[in-house]
Order: C-alpha cells, then sequence, then structure tokens
C-alpha cells in the first residue's frame, strides 16, 4: 500500500507496553464518542469476554516521530475509550482501597496497573507522564481530573470534557454492576488489553498517512482524512508571541467550518470548493494539490475565510428549504430536484455560481444543470464521474470572468437521438426517491398537456396508479404478458386521486378505465380513449407519447 513504512496486526497490551508514548496531534477532533459507541463496544468487549475470544477494533494509523512515540493519526476515539475503560476499572479497585477492602493488595495492584498502562509519576510533582498524550482540547482534564482518579469536574467544563466525564463513569458504571472484587478487576484489564486487536499501520509523514487514508476509505473504511488536512494548515501558522492568538483564531475558523458542515461531509466539501477554483483533482489527490499551493500563514487564512463564505452555499444546495433559497420557488423546486436525482457533480459549479453571478444567471444556469442531469443521469443513466471535468471547468471561468457561456454544456448534454430511445424504454422500480422521481416526471408531462392538478413529490392525496398491476390477478392473465418487463415501465404508470386508487386495487383494465375517465389528471382521463385495451403494445405507445413530450420538456436550446 502507498506511503505505509510496516503494517501488522497487534494488541493493544503490546501497544501500551511499547516504551513510546501515543500523542494525538494538538489541533485534531475533540473526543466525540457517545453513549452509542459507548455501548457497542462494551457489548463487544462482553461477547469477547464470555466466548473467551478475541475482538478487532480495525485500524489504527500511526505517524512516527521521535524514538518510540508515534501520533495518531487515525484511532483516537477507539484509543481513548479503550483506556478510559482501564482507569474506570483502576478506579473501582481504589474505590475497594478507600473502603478498606484488602487494601495492601488493591494498592500494589493500583500501583502496577497504572505504571504499566497508564504513566508513571514524576516523584516530584507527583504528576504523571502519561502514555496516552491527548489534543489541547482534551488534555488538560484527562491528566488534572480522569488519570488522577479524583471527582470530576463538571462545573466551566467544555462539550467535550463533559463526554469524557460521561464516558468515565458510564463505563465505571457497567464494571461496578460485573465485578466485585480487585483480582476480577485487574484480571479484566488484563483480558481486554491481551485481546482487542488492531490492524497498526505506520507512516512516515502526514502525505503518506492522506494516502493510507484514501485508500482505506475507498476499501470502505470511514477514516477521517480532513482532520490530517487540518493538522497540515495548523502547522503553518506563526504562533509566535509576537502574535500569540493566531492560532486560536484559526482554531475559531475552523470551528466554525465544522460547525456549518458535519464532519463526515467535509471532505467532500473541501474538494468541491477547491475544483471550483482549481485544476480538477480526485479525492486522493486533494491533499497534494492544496499543500503544493497553501505554503503560508496567510495564504490559510485567506483559504479558510473562503472556505467559511463557500460553506453557507454548500449546505444550501443540500436543502430546498434553506433560508437562501426563501423567496424564490423555482429555485427551491430545483435544489429538491437535484438531491432527489443525486446530482453532487454540479456543487462546484453552482458554488462558484451563486459567489459570481447575479440571482438571474443563477437560476437560469441551475434550471440547466437540472435538465443535464436529467437527461444525462437519470434517464440515460451515464458514468456522472465523466461530467465533472466540464462542471468544474465552468465553475473557474464563472469565477474568472464572471459570466455564463452555456455552449459549455453542450458537450454533456444527451441529444434527442440518444435520449428518446433510453426514454421511451426506462423502466423505474419504486422505492422512496425514486417515487419522487416517477410523480416528477408524470407531473411534468400532465402539466406540458394542459393539466392544472398540482403535484409534489410526497403528496398525499394523489398516488402513482400502476396500470397493469404489481401483483396482478388472475383476470390478467399469465399469458397475455412478460409482468416483470412492464409493470414498472414509465408508460404503465399514471397519476391518480387517492380516493379512487384504494378501489382499484388488481380489477380488469375495463373496469380501472371507468375510473380513470373520473381523473382530474388529463393523462389519466384519456388513457381509456386511447387505449382500447392493455397490453405490451399500449405501454409501449403510451411511452413514446410521453418520449414525445420529454424531449420538449426537458430541453436546452443552445
Amino acid at each position: 500500500m502507498i506511503g505505509i513504512q510496516d503494517s501488522t496486526t497487534n494488541h493493544f497490551g503490546s501497544l501500551i507496553r511499547s516504551g513510546g508514548k501515543y500523542i494525538i496531534p494538538k489541533f485534531q477532533r475533540d473526543y466525540s464518542w457517545d453513549i452509542e459507541q459507548w455501548d457497542d463496544l462494551w457489548q463487544d468487549i462482553e461477547t469477547m469476554i464470555s466466548e473467551k475470544g478475541e475482538h478487532y477494533m480495525g485500524y489504527l494509523v500511526l505517524q512516527m516521530t521521535k524514538g518510540k512515540d508515534c501520533l495518531i493519526i487515525d484511532g483516537q476515539q477507539r484509543f481513548t475509550t479503550i483506556t478510559m475503560i482501564i482507569l474506570a476499572a483502576i478506579k473501582s479497585i481504589q474505590k475497594l482501597i478507600d473502603k478498606g477492602v484488602e487494601v495492601e493488595e488493591n494498592e500494589r495492584r493500583v500501583s502496577t496497573l497504572k505504571d504499566t498502562y497508564i504513566g508513571n509519576v514524576d516523584p516530584v510533582t507527583l504528576e504523571y507522564d502519561n502514555i496516552l498524550v491527548l489534543n489541547r482540547n482534551n488534555d488538560n482534564y484527562y491528566k488534572e481530573y480522569i488519570v488522577k482518579l479524583g471527582e470530576l469536574k463538571l462545573r466551566n467544563t467544555s462539550y467535550t470534557e463533559k463526554l469524557m466525564k460521561k464516558c468515565f463513569e458510564w463505563y465505571e458504571k457497567q464494571l461496578t454492576n460485573k465485578f466485585k472484587t480487585g483480582r476480577e478487576y485487574a484480571e479484566f484489564i488484563t483480558y481486554i488489553v491481551d485481546n482487542l486487536h488492531f490492524t497498526i499501520i505506520r507512516v512516515s509523514d502526514e502525505m503518506n498517512a492522506f494516502k493510507v487514508f484514501e485508500t482505506l476509505n475507498a476499501r470502505g473504511v470511514q477514516l477521517s482524512s480532513a482532520d490530517l488536512l487540518k493538522n497540515y494548515l495548523f502547522s503553518l501558522v506563526d504562533n509566535t508571541s509576537m502574535y500569540p492568538d493566531r492560532i486560536a483564531t484559526l482554531e475559531d475558523k475552523w470551528s466554525a467550518l465544522t460547525k456549518n458542515i458535519q464532519a463526515e461531509k467535509l471532505p467532500d466539501f473541501i474538494r468541491y470548493y477547491w475544483n471550483s477554483k482549481n485544476k480538477t483533482v480526485r479525492s486522493n489527490d486533494l491533499f497534494k494539490a492544496i499543500r503544493d499551493k497553501i505554503k503560508t500563514d496567510t495564504e490559510v487564512f485567506a483559504l479558510l475565510n473562503e472556505m467559511l463564505g463557500y460553506s453557507d452555499i454548500y449546505m444550501a444546495l443540500r436543502n430546498a428549504n434553506d433560508e437562501l433559497w426563501q423567496g424564490n420557488s423555482n429555485i427551491s423546486n430545483n435544489i429538491e430536484l437535484l438531491n432527489i436525482f443525486n446530482l453532487k457533480q454540479p456543487y462546484s459549479l453552482l458554488m462558484a455560481a451563486y459567489k459570481s453571478l447575479d440571482a438571474a444567471l443563477f437560476e437560469r444556469l441551475l434550471n440547466d444543470v437540472i435538465i443535464i442531469g436529467f437527461r444525462y443521469n437519470v434517464i440515460s443513466g451515464k458514468n456522472p464521474n465523466d461530467i465533472e471535468k466540464v462542471y468544474n471547468s465552468m465553475a473557474i471561468k464563472i469565477t474568472q470572468e464572471k459570466v455564463y457561456d452555456r455552449s459549455m454544456l453542450k458537450e454533456i448534454y444527451v441529444d434527442d437521438n440518444e435520449f428518446l430511445p433510453l426514454f421511451n424504454h426506462k423502466t423505474i422500480v419504486e422505492n422512496t426517491r425514486n417515487n419522487k422521481v416517477i410523480r416528477y416526471i408524470l407531473g411534468k408531462i400532465e402539466r406540458f398537456k394542459g393539466g392544472s392538478r398540482e403535484v409534489n413529490f410526497s403528496s398525499e392525496t394523489d398516488t402513482i396508479e400502476h396500470i397493469l398491476p404489481q401483483n396482478p390477478g388472475e383476470e390478467w392473465g399469465e399469458d397475455n404478458y412478460d409482468f416483470d418487463a412492464l409493470i414498472y415501465r414509465l408508460g404503465n404508470m399514471c397519476l391518480l386521486e387517492k380516493s379512487y386508487n384504494r378501489d382499484l386495487e388488481n380489477k380488469t383494465y375495463q373496469q380501472k378505465a371507468g375510473v380513470y375517465r373520473q381523473s382530474a389528471f388529463v393523462t389519466t382521463k384519456s388513457i381509456p380513449d386511447d387505449y382500447s385495451e392493455w397490453n405490451s403494445d399500449a405501454i409501449n405507445r403510451r411511452q413514446q407519447q410521453m418520449g414525445n413530450c420529454a424531449k420538449s420538456i426537458w430541453k436546452i436550446d443552445f
């Protein structure tokens, strides 16, 4: 694997007993696990103990530093939580000492366990030289309160410190309910450290760590790749005595960015932002591209300030009800379609357009993107990654020239010769997302044909009616239809009021036709007049008629 110095599988105890420190970089993410993660780990530990087995904890990415010390690049939440469990068990032994239970034996246990798994005490200061060193927001609380096994401070503590307190107390409660003697607690600690296994990946520098992140992400292991970029940016900032507040200012800006954009979406946002202003890069090349261009603290602050400005737009593109779109129903509806169609490739273009174009041009561009997406993604099912370079090139042009050149979309516009045959044979199997797509298509054709009844994506009064039923009975004749090929064809679907639909079920076409004539939907009302019987030929003909409407509805005139 690219960038790996070595890769081994080892248990937690061998890591702790290696003689080095495990340091969470100063500006890594704060402790964030909550009861759901605590309970998952506890259930795994209980199962492991009851079955006298082992448990695999996943990847631990370490960056080597001086001597035996290393930085925890990924895995700090798991590493910290296991250490808290050990400390909770040691405190449980300490409580036995306080009650006068096996005092001498339990004091030896506490001393040995803390020396082995937590750290050594300086005989002068009586401070612990901890094996685990947390980040700048967590380490002081960890050292002063949790490691010292005293009363855990609650007042004037941050959210992440409160989480650490809750974590410690939650595990302390689980342990107290499970064990009674100091020997049992000591045996528990020994067992878990020797049977919780990690795949240890050691890298030489942050660039190799990033490559490892991307490789693991490609394999479905979700790692915090944005944290690495954060560490690099913070490493560039001058925090000398002349500028003592720069780091704090940068931390505030990064916190504001992560507040706007949830952590799991941050890497995607950064890439879309970057591609809106620079040559297109793939995810695994993003860090290198930023590192090659951002070299000074001035550039770091400029980057963060601009990303903050773009972050509001990015999140608004994911929410049709965002306040940015209030007062413009056309934009709001198209933003909803952007998400229903699952179109992410246009994000860089749309962010640049919102920043650089006037409202009318942005609305026109968004409308064109929806048409492109409908033809290219929804109906044609073409590879969405192939259009990203076009969108990104347009984003750069718009950022630089403040103009929208529609002709640049022409190379990704699926023309009628390709679009019509695909539309005419389109099958859409229903699910939550696809139901909205079907409603949208049928509703647009309804309006195109002169209908006045409004259709929304989640109407409670209208339904999608399958003319040939989804579960046809014997009256439809098994030999007359290739059911699987026809039921989910667009030509077999129509809009129908719920009050009518619930009575139809599997009735014959002739029985259904009488109900269709009563519908307020013009495209449904006309079905009995256009088709005397319902078979594969009728479905094909109806879908071709729909296709002739579609090529005019979803059309860009270049």
